[in-house]
């Protein structure tokens, strides 16, 4: 692919500036709502159930338009599918802020993850393809960084800008910096790309995994409302089961699948994918949780909680130095001190009541995010090394995948143990919790299942860690 190589140096740095600007804008907007979610809950009168489908809709979305955009950008090219990510996120942002029902919101939200997945999908194939070896993993570094960034400024400026100007800026917020990096990804970003071969696309296992999760989000999030042995609620389960067997049944038969199981042989792939994956769950859980605890729980305003809620973030920036430790320690001992904190940090959740300081709180929560930051790249890096070489990008693909779904199951989990621990007829009735409760301390038993449940997925995640790793020869 030397033909590709972009010689200038000027043109590599806006290049580079332009996939950051992707990882920045995708990330942000994948946290800036959380924070907010009490806001709309209140602002539309629902309960935290209904109200975690404007998060579900966009990570659903996203996640089951990755593995097609990633096959469209072969045919298309890479810039094509990029810009066009850029546009539909203007677009879904816009239709976002002038939302006037839930319904809306949550549909719009939808589409704004289809622009995700795109910006997702093709930011790091340009990378490979347009850089020189000697900037690619700086250019990599830039772009996790700016990927932190973003996570780590939704929660502030989710709940400043909700708290001064109103939760409709929080869509807003999306449209210069879309704009400007279409016009200049109009200019600058190369047009040649080596085209697949390939034309052949497997639609009907798309639909299958798309479906698959679909009737599986919806049954676990409806599950307490409608009752968990009601007819809806078992067809549901049943309906993601045989989809979900339909799909591996076809993956496993047609020659150009989406998703090769051959791959999951190898343990460390299979074991890995599963400890990051419930990894992410625990992130995604989190970012939904907590802005109930203190905003409901605790009583603060959108802004204050954003501004603790940036703590979570702020150990991904740690992702950096962890190649120093794991060239000194071992990848896999990082690992386990990385999943191991994240075991830590849910027991000292676990300690926080009502009138609990807030430097505890933000201890937990900075103890969590460095969990974060200390064990995915390594982790990460352990699973693609396993991967063949002519594998490496279905396996990219793979996780990318993974890591959506997983924060949606996440949120879907979190949320239905909360849920569930509120005092019966209040979330059933959709009335938000404020509205409903006479003292915040009634909310404590839902939090305190949610870290229960937390410490216990956190200890299988540390466990498929352990069985990950190759067995020495015997």
């Amino acid at each position: 692919m030397d033909e590709y190589l972009i010689e200038n140096p000027q043109r590599q740095n806006i290049l580079i500036a332009l996939i950051c600007a992707g990882a920045f804008i995708a990330n942000l907007d994948a946290t800036i709502v959380n924070i907010t979610l009490p806001v709309l809950s209140r602002e539309f009168s629902v309960c935290p159930g209904s109200v975690s489908w404007t998060v579900l809709a966009y990570l659903l979305f996203e996640a089951g338009f990755m593995l097609p955009m990633g096959k469209l950008a072969d045919l298309k090219g890479i810039k094509k599918v990029y810009l066009a990510g850029f546009v539909i996120f203007f677009l879904g942002s816009l239709a976002c802020g002038v939302s006037v029902s839930l319904g809306q919101l949550v549909a719009f939200r939808a589409f704004q993850g289809i622009g995700g997945a795109m910006l997702f999908t093709v930011m790091m194939s340009f990378i490979p393809i347009y850089l020189p070896p000697h900037r690619r993993v700086f250019a990599t570094g830039l772009v996790t960084t700016a990927a932190a960034a973003g996570v780590g400024l939704g929660p502030p400026l989710g709940g400043w800008l909700a708290t001064t100007l109103g939760w409709r800026w929080i869509f807003f917020v999306n449209l210069p910096f879309c704009a400007a990096a279409v016009a200049a990804g109009c200019r600058f970003l190369p047009s040649a790309f080596p085209l697949s071969a390939d034309k052949r696309f497997d639609f009907a296992g798309a639909v299958l995994s798309f479906l698959a999760f679909v009737f599986l989000l919806f049954a676990v999030n409806k599950g307490l409302e409608w009752g968990w042995t009601s007819p809806a609620i078992l067809a549901c389960f049943c309906a993601s089961g045989l989809t979900l067997a339909l799909f591996i049944r076809r993956q496993k038969k047609t020659d150009y699948p989406l998703v090769d199981f051959r791959l999951f042989r190898n343990r460390v792939i299979s074991f890995g994918l599963l400890s990051v994956s419930i990894s992410l769950l625990t992130m995604g859980g989190i970012l939904f949780l907590f802005p109930f605890y203190l905003i409901e729980g605790r009583g603060l305003d959108a802004h204050s909680a954003g501004l603790i809620m940036v703590l979570v973030s702020a150990g991904s920036f740690a992702g950096p130095c962890t190649g120093r430790l794991a060239d000194r320690f071992g990848a896999v001992r990082v690992c386990y001190a990385g999943l191991a904190l994240g075991v830590a940090s849910f027991v000292l959740f676990l300690g926080l009541g009502h009138d609990s300081p807030l430097l505890d709180i933000g201890l937990a929560l900075g103890l969590f995010g460095l969990s974060q930051g200390l064990s995915k790249a390594p982790s990460i890096a352990l699973i693609m090394n396993a991967a063949p070489s002519d594998a490496k990008n279905d396996l990219a693909g793979i996780l990318s995948l993974c890591r959506s779904l997983s924060i949606a199951l996440g949120v879907l989990f979190f949320e239905t143990i909360f849920s569930e621990a509120i005092p019966a007829g209040i979330s059933q009735n959709d009335t938000h919790i404020a509205a409903a409760i006479a003292h915040p301390r009634e909310l404590a038993a839902g939090f305190t299942g949610d870290f229960v449940f937390g410490i216990l997925v956190s200890l299988l995640a540390v466990g498929f860690m352990i069985a990950a790793r190759d067995k020495p020869p015997a």
